[in-house]
Formats: structure tokens, C-alpha cells, sequence
């Protein structure tokens, strides 16, 4: 069954429920927290980040509550990494942040029963045979020998040039993180099979995993290289501290209005 994200602050729990709830009834799974100590919850960044990637799409319960949580932040960054969808649920006006540049945005009420009824039409079927999905479930399970499938699954999918930029997100999280090195070490052997190519794409047309849009408050949106903005001093504000991130500040400046807009971002790989 299709997999659903949906990420949260605590105060903002029950309109989550009823969200999880919702896709439950039509077919779809979806991750809880842990209520009793298991080695998953002493793992807690890590579960949560194995479920994400498990997952198709992340629904975003956002409230002026969640603008204020270090975790529902760390939850976007993460998802943006890898390229997941992000589909936020806007319980009450809270401006969404700049760097979050999506498609389609939901307005719901607390408890926002009919939520999941709205996002449903957005949503890829419960019982999804998309490639890039069956490959997001595989990179997250618990068995080696099904994370191997993945990245072989991965290596395919590349050859065929689809979904090259999640796949290749997918692959760069297995090849840091995963915790048995032989799925780290096979990983990065694919990465490095597929590192002559990405480099003539970069050069040819810039990296696009690299690409971000930023929205200032007039609603234009502008695209900044990642790269550059996380390597070049003149923008650096600070860095902080954000569940277990350090995140950096920068002062970007609108293409269109010439607004300042600063934006926290995890520069992490980016800088020189």
C-alpha cells in the first residue's frame, strides 16, 4: 500500500489524525510516533527520516504553531531533499516559508475533518505501481537484501533517465547514512557509475538538484543556485541550531521587487 507522510506539531495533532485516518479508510498506511521505548524511538531523527523516504508524498499540517517548531522544519528540509512532493494543509493563514514553492495547498479548519477528502484527488493511487514509489518503499525497508533490490532498481531507472533527480537523492541518502556499509558502499558505486554524466548536465545546464525558488511576501517567486548561495559569504547571516541541524541564514534578494527575503537552509554538501 501506498505510503503517506503527514508531518506535524503537537499542537496541530488532532487535525494530523483525522488526516492519517482519512487515507487509512481509502487504502493507504501512514507512520505514527511510537508510544512505548522501542530501539525505532531512541533512533527517533532516523525512524522519522526512514519513513519519509518510505513514503510518496508528505502532507504539511501548517498552522502559526508549526512555523514556530524545529522538527516540522527538519521534516521539510528533509523532503525537499529528497524530492518529495509536499502538499501543506493551511489551518490558519500562516504564511508558508519562502523556500517551500508548491503546487497545490489545501485550506482546512481544525480539526480539518474533510481534509483527506480534499488532498485525495492529489494523492497517487493506494495501490501505486509507480516506479519511483516501489523504489522509495524498497530504499526504506528494514531487510538489506530488499535496500540492494533498491539501489539495483535505482541503477535501471537511471539508465532509462527517469526520475533522475529523486532517484539520485535517494542514492546519495542511502550512500551517507544507511547503517550496514555494504548498502553504502553499492550505493555510491552507482553514484560514481552515473557521476561522468550528472557532471556534463551540470556544466551543460547547471545541476538542477541544486536549483531552489524562493517566494518573498509579494508572492514573486525567484530561483537561486544552492550551491552558490550556501558557498558565497556576502549572504551569510548566522548559522543555528534546529533539531539537530545547523541550519544557515541568508539574505537573498527578489528578482522582481528587489525585496530582501531571508531563509534558513541546510547547506550541508554545498559548501566549499
Amino acid at each position: 500500500m501506498t505510503a503517506m507522510f503527514v508531518s506535524y506539531t503537537k499542537e496541530d495533532a488532532d487535525c494530523a489524525e483525522h488526516i492519517r485516518q482519512g487515507f487509512e479508510a481509502k487504502g493507504y498506511t501512514t507512520w505514527r510516533e511510537p508510544t512505548t521505548p522501542t530501539m525505532e524511538s531512541i533512533l527517533y531523527p532516523r525512524t522519522i527520516e526512514n519513513a519519509m523516504l518510505g513514503s510518496a508524498t508528505v502532507v504539511l499540517v501548517w498552522s502559526n504553531k508549526a512555523t514556530q517548531s524545529e522538527w516540522v522544519e527538519r521534516h521539510i528540509l528533509f523532503a525537499q531533499q529528497l524530492k518529495k512532493p509536499i502538499i501543506p494543509v493551511v489551518l490558519d493563514g500562516a504564511s508558508l516559508p519562502p523556500t517551500l514553492i508548491v503546487s497545490t495547498t489545501i485550506t482546512g479548519q481544525t480539526p480539518c475533518s474533510d481534509a483527506a477528502a480534499q488532498l485525495l484527488s492529489h494523492l497517487p493511487l493506494a495501490e501505486s505501481t509507480d516506479p519511483l514509489i516501489l523504489l522509495s518503499e524498497k530504499a526504506a525497508h528494514n531487510l538489506i537484501r530488499i535496500r540492494k533490490e533498491a539501489i539495483d532498481q535505482a541503477a535501471e531507472m537511471l539508465k532509462r533517465d527517469e526520475h533522475r533527480e529523486a532517484v539520485l537523492a535517494i542514492l546519495e541518502y542511502l550512500a551517507h547514512t544507511d547503517l550496514m556499509m555494504g548498502v553504502r558502499e553499492q550505493a555510491q558505486a552507482v553514484l560514481d557509475a552515473n557521476a561522468e554524466k550528472a557532471t556534463t548536465l551540470a556544466f551543460r545546464l547547471g545541476d538542477p538538484r541544486s536549483i531552489i525558488g524562493v517566494r518573498c511576501r509579494d508572492g514573486h517567486i525567484t530561483y537561486f543556485d544552492k550551491q552558490r548561495i550556501c558557498s558565497d559569504e556576502v549572504t551569510i547571516v548566522r548559522s543555528v541550531q534546529s533539531a539537530g541541524l545547523e541550519l544557515d541564514v541568508r539574505n537573498l534578494i527578489c528578482g522582481e521587487c528587489k525585496e530582501a527575503v531571508t531563509i534558513r537552509i541546510d547547506c550541508r554538501g554545498y559548501r566549499e
